[in-house]
């Protein structure tokens, strides 16, 4: 265990984990209060590129003077119940402040805790979130047509594979990736837009592309079993489904926020800047989406002088022209998706106000799990 520095007496945080990957729950304890008074935990998180996040919580300390984040509700704070890990997902970003210089995936980052209570010491410690855990590597991958990341896990395999896919910020987000290679799966951060080498925007990207992708992939000595799974968030998600109900070579689908009807594309590259464009197109031909020729848009359901702007009042409009659904949606060949998570599932969340993913996509009884990566 790792706790604060305090001499006997004065309160201390103790962390059963002080240096863990991203996905692992903490367990977080205040000893040293005053029994039935309050003390208020505070975690200020440093994320390179970005403003800090920060959350709190008070809490009433027991009889012993302790406070458990595990057995204990706090009385007020950034969240409410009995949530060991409350403190980080409650967090929110610390606008005043100035953002930190960026900083690659493989180095940790960091979290401040700290421990406040009316007439003691206040009380912190540093712990470490890791993306990528002790032998993972990364390496950049521009040839034969694929651009993106690849993390490997230690060892040289062979490995189960995931191509990880964004969302409509573009680009190549290796975070994910990191961490599946950390629990064993060769993961490929695929970029497909707002890429160097690539198109600038979300209009008719050829599944070709990712047809290519899978076939370098195939054709690597590291990939296990011959399992590959593809893994997206948000229109990344919507690809990820595409993808799985066009091309055979797919073992299994990770579907993040998703919709499971395709949707415009948007950038630079859309002439009419309006979304009235494909995203996707296959074998030389725009594959067809929900607004083309849809007879219920209704954009006055969206107020665009409000930041952020929440279209999903849109979109659960276009939902209503039957005949635009049924011409675009998804043609299911092997994989459903189910509505839980777990590593290795198909998965939706909460709500969301700018996506309407879980009318849109499409849920069934089915669940596909990933094989073991041990």
């Amino acid at each position: 265990m790792s706790g604060a520095d305090c001499s006997r007496g004065e309160p201390r945080i103790i962390v059963d984990q002080p240096s863990a990957l991203y996905d692992t729950a903490v367990s977080i304890v205040v000893e040293g209060l005053v029994p039935e008074n309050p003390a208020t935990l505070t975690a200020t998180f440093h994320i390179p590129g970005s403003v800090p996040w920060r959350s709190h919580a008070t809490f009433t300390a027991d009889s012993d003077g302790r406070v458990d984040l595990t057995r204990q509700a706090p009385v007020a704070g950034t969240y409410g119940g009995v949530a060991p890990m409350g403190l980080f997902w409650s967090a929110s970003p610390v606008r005043a402040e100035t953002p930190a210089a960026p900083d690659g995936v493989m180095r940790p980052r960091i979290v401040r805790l700290e421990a406040e209570a009316a007439g003691l010491s206040s009380a912190n410690v540093t712990l470490e979130r890791r993306w990528a855990g002790p032998g993972v590597t990364r390496l950049l991958v521009n040839e034969g047509g694929v651009i993106g990341t690849l993390f490997l896990p230690p060892g040289a395999g062979p490995h189960p594979a995931v191509i990880v896919l964004g969302g409509s910020d573009g680009g190549i987000s290796e975070h994910r990736s990191a961490l599946l290679a950390s629990h064993g799966y060769a993961a490929l951060s695929l970029a497909y837009f707002r890429c160097h080498g690539l198109p600038r925007s979300l209009v008719n990207i050829p599944l070709e592309y990712f047809e290519n992708a899978i076939q370098w992939i195939r054709a690597q000595t590291w990939l296990h079993d011959h399992f590959l799974a593809v893994w997206g968030v948000s229109r990344g998600g919507e690809l990820a489904l595409l993808i799985g109900s066009t091309i055979p070579q797919i073992n299994g689908i990770v579907a993040y926020v998703p919709s499971g009807v395709l949707h415009g594309g948007f950038g630079p590259d859309d002439a009419s800047n309006d979304g009235l464009c494909a995203a996707w197109s296959y074998r030389g031909r725009s594959l067809p989406y929900l607004r083309e020729n849809n007879t219920a848009d209704d954009p006055a359901s969206v107020d665009y002088r409000v930041a952020p702007v929440a279209e999903a009042p849109r979109y659960l409009a276009l939902l209503r022209d039957v005949s635009a659904v049924e011409r675009q949606r998804f043609r299911w060949r092997r994989f459903r998706a189910q509505s839980s998570w777990s590593p290795g599932r198909m998965t939706r969340s909460g709500p969301h106000r700018s996506w309407p993913k879980l009318r849109s996509a499409v849920w069934s009884r089915r669940t596909t799990r990933f094989p073991s990566a041990t």
